[in-house]
């Protein structure tokens, strides 16, 4: 059975036993995961989670700051450590999704500073471009006009 370390808290909130164990399995993951992904990930481990607790920790990870979300064409939605920057290609088709190699908002990026309120404290950001692969473009070719 997998032991989880202790990761830090870089948002100074202190975490509980289960938020670390939740942020250890994700920074762990070589992808994002769901929270059914989680949640049988942590019952093959040495703690127990219920699926409504992992749901109940993973928003507080998103309002710490140390976790993003991102939803897929299907409505689920996916779970990563905000230090892993990915941004997606989707395809609204066959739902693939592809990673960006860079993240084009970085810091600075897209004039944000000059865009955001002030007194606003971004936790996390997701960008994302839906449209059609090649595969489902060649196999379903839209009307356009």
């Amino acid at each position: 059975m997998a032991q989880y370390a202790h990761p830090p808290d870089p948002s100074g909130m202190p975490l509980g036993p289960r938020q670390r164990a939740l942020l250890a399995v994700l920074q762990e993951a070589n992808a994002e995961l769901s929270g059914q992904e989680l949640h049988e990930r942590l019952r093959q481990g040495s703690q127990r989670h219920g699926l409504a607790t992992v749901y109940r920790n993973l928003r507080l990870l998103q309002r710490s700051g140390l976790v993003r979300c991102r939803k897929l064409p299907s409505g689920e939605s996916v779970y990563a450590p905000l230090e892993r920057d990915d941004h997606h290609l989707t395809c609204v088709g066959c739902g693939h999704s592809e990673p960006l190699p860079i993240c084009p908002v970085g810091t600075g990026g897209l004039g944000l500073t000059k865009v955001l309120p002030q007194g606003f404290k971004p936790l996390f950001h997701t960008f994302e471009i839906h449209g059609l692969c090649r595969s489902c473009q060649q196999s379903e070719p839209l009307a356009h006009g």
